[in-house]
């Protein structure tokens, strides 16, 4: 038995002893051993994410939102739009990102016991010719409703733009495969499924899609 607390929480949440053991000692960030750490680190979310072909990952030291807002700065076009899918707080939370950022968006909204039907999506962006991306949420934290991503990522290639997907409570624990989900980026974090430390997230983003990105994102850092 411990004293230490059980977390409960969506996260952070109750991390193994084996991780609070690796957190004790101290690296240089330009030592051998990290970059080779952070080099495996990030192969592996790729890998589980059948993405290895296609995307890399890029980690990013912040919050889940910090790196929801790090895609969308950097993936968006200044000119692009962007729907929105929104049954919980985590759609509405991309809705905000995307004004604060000025950029333009429309949303596809239904109740928080609603799953997001892909009909509703088809017909969303066949009446937005202009929309450039899909941003949609995996698992809605708040309530722990599922959307049915392979369907959106269907009937988003279809129209032919590209899906951002919010997979906070869901990457790791929930399957998802870039062959039969494609998606233009996905991000996490590690205080979620993986049951890491919070403060450390990360995008898996297409590479063609990274290098095309030069010029978007709206901060330096």
């Amino acid at each position: 038995m411990t004293d230490e607390p059980l977390l409960l929480t969506p996260g952070p949440l109750t991390i193994s002893a084996a991780t609070k053991r690796a957190m004790i000692h101290d690296y240089g960030s330009r030592d051998k051993r990290i970059i080779e750490l952070t080099r495996s680190i990030r192969q592996r979310l790729v890998q589980l994410a059948g993405a290895s072909a296609t995307h890399e990952c890029v980690p990013l030291q912040g919050s889940g939102t910090y790196a929801i807002e790090a895609m969308i700065g950097t993936l968006v076009p200044r000119d692009g739009q962007v729907l929105v899918l929104v049954n919980g707080a985590y759609g509405r939370r991309i809705s905000t990102i995307l004004r604060y950022m000025g950029r333009v968006f429309t949303t596809v909204e239904v109740a928080e016991d609603t799953p997001i039907a892909p009909r509703l999506v088809d017909s969303s962006l066949a009446e937005n010719p202009d929309v450039s991306h899909v941003a949609a949420v995996y698992c809605e934290t708040t309530t722990g409703l599922l959307n049915p991503v392979e369907a959106i990522a269907e009937v988003v290639g279809h129209h032919g733009r590209k899906l951002l997907i919010d997979a906070m409570s869901a990457f790791g624990a929930l399957p998802i495969d870039a062959a039969s989900v494609p998606f233009e980026a996905l991000v996490a974090s590690a205080n979620k499924c993986l049951e890491g430390p919070p403060g450390f997230a990360y995008a898996i983003v297409e590479r063609v899609a990274l290098e095309a990105a030069v010029g978007n994102a709206p901060s330096f850092s």
